[in-house]
């Protein structure tokens, strides 16, 4: 097949630091390439990938904004309008009006929550397919006509496993109040345990930061470590105890997750948004009750002999990019040979 890929103009791939929509798309497309179809994937100039490369914008466009997006967007949909592609692999909402200036089937992958917006869009654009990462994305976003549930996968191989922890716990990602860096911080000292935490604060988060990280960061055993590429994050991830992953929020599906089930390392979480989906109890993570901090210390503090080899290798019959490559693989085989059958949920 001749497939497009539309990634972001905000993060080159693969992404060296934080990008989950553009770590999928270099994941994706490098799979399928190297399965014989023919992937152009539209993303930023200083991308580097064994895909044709097309790109509007030379170096990646720090801050996203809305305007960059459609211009993105709306470049690669008038290349795409002239012909040679059998499907298209769509990452960003604001490209879906452009669907209906192509005749191929489109595949829209949602990376993010409900909004109502959004939502309006997808509503309004039905001929599209549109892909969930959990069963609970899909399950707060409006009723959709066509739609399937994708989890995301990873390359096992760039996550070697680690066969003992170094006695430190890990909260690696974005920081914000979503994501609960706070209660880490909290779970990890009630638990006696050192933590380590690393990634980046996007500006709406910035006040957030002062008023709930900057304070804990002089707790005893407390550790920021700013954002780290991926070979220090693999290497973070080999040696903690465990991911903390305090959600506030429904997340839709969260990467660091299974990269961190990939190198052994178990994640504790709420039952909010795709945990309940994505972690197996026992073997790759825990769930502690919603909201309760002091029940995730307690599961942190008694992990001394978990076995990080039964979680790495569930992590890779579940989460390798082959995996989530097959189901896409045969999405795009259905769309492309019956386009107007494929109407029902699928996954």
């Amino acid at each position: 097949m001749r497939i497009a890929v539309l990634s972001t103009p905000f993060i080159r791939v693969p992404p060296s630091g934080y990008g989950g929509t553009e770590l999928f798309c270099w994941e994706l497309s490098e799979e399928l390439s190297a399965r014989g179809h023919e992937v152009t994937l539209f993303t930023t100039g200083d991308s580097v990938t064994h895909c044709r490369r097309r790109s509007l914008y030379r170096h990646a466009e720090w801050p996203p904004t809305p305007h960059d997006d459609v211009n993105h967007v709306g470049w690669a949909f008038s290349e795409i309008a002239r012909g040679g592609f059998d499907l298209v692999q769509l990452n960003s909402s604001l490209g879906v009006p452009f669907s209906r200036f192509v005749s191929v089937p489109i595949v829209h992958t949602i990376h993010h929550h409900r909004e109502e917006p959004m939502s309006r869009l997808f509503a309004a654009h039905p001929r599209v397919l549109y892909v969930a990462i959990s069963r609970r994305q899909l399950a707060l976003e409006t009723p959709l006509a066509r739609s399937a549930v994708i989890h995301h996968g990873v390359s096992p191989e760039r996550y070697e496993p680690s066969a003992r922890d170094e006695g430190y716990l890990l909260h690696l990602g974005r920081y914000a109040v979503d994501k609960g860096t706070h209660l880490a911080i909290d779970a990890a000292r009630i638990a006696g345990l050192p933590i380590k935490i690393a990634g980046r604060t996007h500006g709406p988060d910035v006040e957030y930061f002062e008023r709930e990280i900057q304070p804990r960061l002089d707790n005893v055993g407390v550790e920021e470590l700013g954002e780290v590429e991926h070979d220090g994050k693999v290497a973070l991830l080999r040696g903690a105890r465990a991911l903390l992953c305090p959600l506030q929020w429904e997340e839709p599906f969260g990467l660091v997750a299974i990269e961190a089930m990939l190198c052994g390392t178990p994640v504790i979480g709420f039952p909010r948004g795709s945990f309940p989906e994505i972690i197996d109890e026992g073997v790759t993570g825990f769930l502690a009750p919603d909201g309760d901090v002091t029940a995730m210390a307690r599961i942190a503090a008694s992990l001394a002999r978990f076995d990080r080899a039964a979680c790495s290798a569930r992590a890779r019959q579940r989460f390798s990019t082959r995996v989530m490559a097959d189901a896409y693989e045969r999405l795009y085989e259905r769309l492309v040979q019956a386009p107007a059958r494929v109407s029902a949920r699928i996954g």
